[in-house]
């Protein structure tokens, strides 16, 4: 599988909590780097969102990033954010509500379906604890 920091900045942007600049910043901080991703690391949200969209497909082609599946990464970040959970690293309230997104963002498959049950448990200690 790729390299779980890759796995992390995809998921990442796959739920587009950030400007896609900020992002691009983070993956040249990691140091990922290609001409395209310093492009879009110094654009700001004045550009038009073709533009940014643009430079974001050129940067993630130039990483080689484009090939990777969708469903590759989200599934491999559910167990990363399961991992993370166990180790102490991670909200696990945080990391469920991320997963059950996953969940959702993949038409919910069998292997992660144990997490309806446990997105109603952390929406009942949301709502009435």
């Amino acid at each position: 599988m790729h390299d779980d920091e890759v796995v992390k900045l995809l998921a990442e942007l796959s739920f587009g909590q950030e400007v896609v600049s900020d992002w691009a910043v983070r993956c040249l901080e990691k140091g990922f780097d290609s001409k395209s991703l310093r492009m879009l690391a110094s654009m700001n949200n004045a550009y038009s969102s073709s533009e940014l969209d643009e430079y974001l497909k050129r940067s993630l082609k130039e990483l080689g990033w484009d090939k990777i599946k969708e469903q590759d990464y989200l599934m491999r970040y559910a167990e990363i954010l399961a991992q993370e959970i166990l180790e102490g690293k991670i909200d696990p309230l945080k990391a469920a509500l991320l997963i059950y997104d996953i969940l959702k963002d993949l038409d919910y498959p069998p292997e992660l379906q144990g997490f309806i049950e446990i997105d109603e448990m952390v929406w009942d200690n949301k709502y009435f604890l």
